[in-house]
């Protein structure tokens, strides 16, 4: 009976965890618009898809630009571990934006209320537009 708890308490807490991590999609579709006509030039237009490339936190929504810098930043096993830490006493919700490379398009969402931190796992050697590719990102609710 008692492992029965155990398991039952683990189980819970990792679908805590699982909740405050929100999953940016992989992958978009997007059809990019020609707004002005080049003169001699046609225009072609057609429907791509974009791998997802960047997370970046924002302490209210993203379109006032209160991007978030990470607290730490350390590399461990050829590999790139960042992780912010977000505060209890901010009044304001902390949001998450998916960019995706080769677009300026991106994915907004604020996170779950009471999320306490994010880590991204990437890995320096993939790059992915330039910036190195992201393996994994885990977020902590509070306590």
């Amino acid at each position: 009976m008692k492992s029965v708890l155990i398991a039952a308490g683990i189980s819970l807490a990792a679908a805590g965890a699982a909740a405050a991590a929100p999953k940016c999609p992989a992958e978009i579709s997007a059809k990019q618009e020609l707004f002005s006509a080049q003169q001699g030039w046609q225009g072609q237009q057609g429907t791509s898809t974009h791998r997802h490339a960047r997370i970046t936190f924002y302490d209210g929504p993203p379109a006032e630009q209160a991007s978030l810098a990470p607290d730490e930043t350390r590399r461990l096993s050829g590999r790139e571990f960042s992780t912010w830490r977000f505060g209890r006493s901010s009044k304001r919700a902390i949001w998450i934006e998916c960019g995706y490379a080769g677009t300026s398009i991106s994915l907004s969402q604020e996170l779950p209320a009471g999320t306490r931190s994010c880590s991204i796992t990437f890995d320096p050697k993939v790059r992915l537009s330039g910036l190195p590719r992201i393996e994994k990102l885990d977020c902590l609710p509070s306590d």
